[in-house]
C-alpha cells in the first residue's frame, strides 16, 4: 500500500501545482481551460481530493461575470434534469429515466444535455420525457460559457433543476453560480465515492446510500444531505422463463449460469487481486456452471487470459443494450455475482427484480443499503464461494435469500416508498437559491484504501507512470512564465505537461 500512497500524493501535489498555476493566465479562455483539466485531472487520476474551494471559486466568479436576464417565472412543478451526457448503457442514465417516469402526471419534466455529442440517445429517456409533457434538450457546441448562459436562461423557466452531471463538469457552476440565478439546485449524488464539481451551488443533496456519509460529512463537509436512493423499474415486464432466456443466449438449460456486469472500470484488479481469479476458484468448486462478464471486452487481456485459464468456462462478451437483450441475460442467470473491487448500482436491482438472486463482495467503496444488510453481502472471498454453492444447489436457501432481497429493495428502493422519498426531498428543497462561500474551509485529504482502489478502477498508468515529459514541460512552462513573459507558450507547454501526468 506504501508505493500505491506515494503515488497518489504525487497525484495531489501535481493537482495542487495546476490550481496555483491557473491564477497565472489573464487569458479567459486559457485560464478556465486549465480548470477544466484539473478537475477532470482530480476525478481520474485521484489525489486525496474530494472537492477544491480553489476551483469552485474559480467557477463562481467566472459565473458572476456573466449577466444575461432570466425568466421572472417559472412553471410550477416542473422539473429540469441536466446531465452531461445520456448512456444507453450503465446505472446513471437509467436513474433518469426511471425518475421521470414514476414522478406525478401532474408535473413536467424535461431533460438537458450538455454534451451529448454523437453518442445514441436512449428511447426510453425520449419517452419517458414525453410521458411527462417534457422537452428533450440538446446542446450543440462545447463552449464552457455559451453552454452556462443556455443552461441559466433554460433552468429559469423551472420550479427545480436536478444535476446528474458528470463529476468534472463545471458547466452548472458557471450557470448556477450566482445569485441573480433564484431557483432551487438539488444535487442528485450519483457518484458519491469520487472527486466532483458542484459543492458551492447545491441547495439539496441527494445521496444514493448511507455509505455517502462516510465521505460526504468528512471529506466534503456537507451536512444534512437527504438519503433518496435510487429508483427501481415501475412496470417488471422483463420476466421471462429461465430455460427460455438461455436457449436465446446459446445456454444449455443444463447448464448453471452465473452472471457478473459493470463497466470495465469496475473490474481493474485492485492490486494483484482480481474478480476473475475468484470466478476461477467458483468454477472449480462448481461442475456445469458457465460465467458470463458483460461489460468487459472478451479481446481484452486479462479476459483473454481468464478464458484460456477456465477452459472457455468464465467469457467477457463486452457491452449489451439495455433494451437489447440485456434482460434475456439476466432472466437466463442462476446467480448475479457484483463487480469487483467496484460494486455496480442498477445491476443488482435489475436482477433482483426479475426473481435472479446476487452476491456482493466486500470492497472499499461499499454497496446500497439493501445489500448492506442482507446475507447477500460476504466479507470474505470464503463467503463468497459457499453461498455461492448454496444458491447453485440449494434451493431452500436461494429462495430465503431472494425473500430476503426483496423485501429489503421494497423497503428503500420501491416505487411508493421511493416516491415518498422523493416528496420528501422537494418538500425540504429551499424555495430559493443561494451560493455557499467555501473559500476558507480546508478540505480533508487523507488518504485510505478506498483512494488507491478508485486509482486502480479509473486511473489506467497507476504506480506505472514515466516522468520525463513531464519534467521537462514543467521546466518548459516557469522558462516561458517568468524569462520569455509570454502566456501564449506559458499556455502550450502546461497544456503538454497536463497530456503526460
Amino acid at each position: 500500500m506504501q508505493k500505491e500512497i506515494k503515488q497518489i500524493k504525487k497525484q495531489k501535489k501535481r493537482f495542487e501545482f495546476l490550481l496555483n498555476e491557473i491564477k497565472e493566465f489573464s487569458n479567459i479562455e486559457y485560464k478556465y481551460d486549465i480548470a477544466t483539466f484539473a478537475a477532470n485531472y482530480a476525478t481520474y487520476r485521484h489525489t486525496g481530493y474530494y472537492y477544491s474551494t480553489k476551483l469552485e471559486k474559480i467557477f463562481t466568479n467566472y459565473a458572476k461575470t456573466i449577466n444575461i436576464e432570466l425568466e421572472k417565472d417559472y412553471k410550477p412543478n416542473s422539473f429540469l434534469h441536466v446531465l452531461t451526457t445520456a448512456a444507453i448503457t450503465g446505472g446513471h442514465t437509467r436513474v433518469v429515466e426511471k425518475w421521470i417516469e414514476q414522478s406525478p402526471n401532474n408535473q413536467i419534466h424535461s431533460v438537458v444535455c450538455i454534451k451529448q455529442e454523437d453518442f445514441e440517445l436512449p428511447q426510453k429517456l425520449k419517452d419517458a420525457i414525453k410521458s411527462k409533457n417534457g422537452e428533450l434538450i440538446i446542446f450543440e457546441t462545447n463552449n464552457l460559457k455559451e453552454n452556462a448562459i443556455k443552461l441559466r436562461k433554460i433552468a429559469s423557466k423551472f420550479e427545480y433543476v436536478i444535476l446528474h452531471i458528470h463529476m468534472d463538469d463545471p458547466t452548472a457552476l458557471v450557470a448556477f453560480g450566482t445569485e441573480d440565478f433564484k431557483r432551487p439546485v438539488i444535487f442528485f449524488n450519483h457518484a458519491d465515492h469520487m472527486f466532483w464539481l458542484g459543492k458551492s451551488i447545491i441547495d439539496k443533496l441527494a445521496s444514493i446510500r448511507n455509505f455517502a456519509d462516510n465521505v460526504t460529512t468528512p471529506k466534503r463537509n456537507i451536512k444534512n444531505s437527504f438519503m433518496l436512493g435510487v429508483p427501481i423499474e415501475s412496470k417488471i415486464n422483463k420476466i421471462i422463463d429461465k430455460n427460455e432466456a438461455k436457449k436465446k443466449i446459446n445456454i444449455s438449460p443444463n447448464k448453471k449460469l452465473i452472471l457478473s456486469i459493470g463497466g470495465p472500470h469496475k473490474y481493474i484488479p485492485l492490486g494483484k487481486k482480481s474478480l476473475a481469479d475468484k470466478l476461477l476458484n467458483i468454477i472449480k468448486n462448481n461442475k456445469d456452471t458457465q460465467v458470463i462478464i458483460i461489460g468487459p471486452k472478451g479481446s481484452d487481456t486479462p479476459w483473454q487470459n481468464i478464458y484460456k485459464k477456465s477452459n472457455k468456462t468464465i467469457k467477457a462478451i463486452g457491452l449489451v443494450e439495455y433494451n437489447k437483450g440485456y434482460f434475456d441475460y439476466i432472466n437466463a442467470a442462476d446467480l448475479v455475482i457484483d463487480s469487483w473491487p467496484m460494486g455496480g448500482g442498477t445491476v443488482m436491482i435489475d436482477a433482483i427484480s426479475c426473481n435472479i438472486p446476487v452476491l456482493t463482495l466486500k470492497n472499499p467503496l461499499n454497496q446500497f443499503d439493501y445489500l448492506y444488510k442482507s446475507q447477500a453481502y460476504c466479507n470474505t472471498d470464503k463467503e463468497l464461494y459457499e453461498k455461492t454453492k448454496l444458491i447453485l444447489n440449494n434451493d431452500k436457501f436461494r429462495n430465503i435469500l431472494l425473500k430476503e432481497l426483496k423485501q429489503n429493495l421494497e423497503q428503500d428502493h420501491s416505487v411508493e416508498n421511493w416516491g415518498k422519498k422523493l416528496q420528501k426531498l422537494i418538500e425540504l428543497t429551499p424555495k430559493y437559491h443561494t451560493i455557499k462561500d467555501i473559500s476558507n474551509e480546508i478540505e480533508n485529504t487523507s488518504i485510505g484504501e478506498a483512494d488507491i482502489c478508485l486509482n486502480y478502477s479509473y486511473n489506467p498508468n497507476f504506480i506505472n507512470q514515466r516522468y520525463d515529459k513531464q519534467i521537462i514541460y514543467k521546466l518548459l512552462y516557469f522558462w516561458a512564465k517568468y524569462i520569455l513573459r509570454n502566456e501564449e507558450k506559458k499556455y502550450k507547454y502546461i497544456k503538454k505537461y497536463c497530456k503526460y501526468i
